[in-house]
């Protein structure tokens, strides 16, 4: 199993979106680039798996969760807590 945690990235480093992050993530797990990828629209809105988890509009954080979904031959969950979790369909 693959996982990112967005709390390992140095402290200047910007921050990602969830969908750049889950891109990246299968990205690097096929060792490829995202470019290489199918459309991550193919299977998931990005627009709306970036805002699943972001402040709320009167800046309050939203409810600890988690989402799944198939992409590009791995099960990808991403937590509340902006973590990257992938597992393989073959394992």
């Amino acid at each position: 199993m693959y996982s990112t945690n967005p709390h390992d990235e140095p402290p200047d480093a910007s921050p990602h979106s969830l969908s750049t992050r889950v891109l990246t993530a299968v990205a690097d797990a096929k060792e490829c680039t995202p470019d290489d990828l199918e459309p991550l629209y193919n299977v998931v809105n990005p627009e709306a798996l970036d805002e699943l988890f972001a402040p709320q509009a009167d800046g309050t954080t939203r409810a600890d969760g988690s989402v799944s979904f198939q992409y590009a031959g791995y099960r990808v969950t991403v937590s509340s807590e902006g973590n990257v979790s992938l597992e393989s369909h073959n394992a």
